[in-house]
């Protein structure tokens, strides 16, 4: 027998474990953008000359997107929480009458 096109099913162990991994991820991102900016301080202090700023611009250029990503994604695991727990409560409040 199929499933009743009508009724939303969710598998809540599923996106428990979804949105853990998104914040996983979104953690270790933040992680490796913040040792990038320790590291390109650290180069960035013993270079001298008509490149630093140069040098330190181009960095920024890196380091910003991948601040931005792991801002992302964590936005993602949020949203996906948020949605996830409206819609149970909706489905409870339908149940109930």
């Amino acid at each position: 027998m199929g499933l009743d096109p009508n009724v939303i099913t969710y598998n809540h162990g599923a996106i428990e474990q979804g949105t853990s991994t998104l914040a996983s991820a979104s953690a270790a991102l933040a992680e490796a953008q913040q040792d990038l900016v320790n590291i390109n301080n650290l180069l960035a202090s013993a270079m001298h000359g008509q490149f630093h700023a140069s040098y330190q611009e181009a960095m920024l250029n890196i380091e910003k997107p991948l601040q931005h990503l792991a801002e992302t994604v964590g936005m993602h695991g949020q949203v996906l929480n948020s949605i996830t727990a409206d819609a149970m409560a909706l489905d409870a409040s339908l149940a109930a009458g």
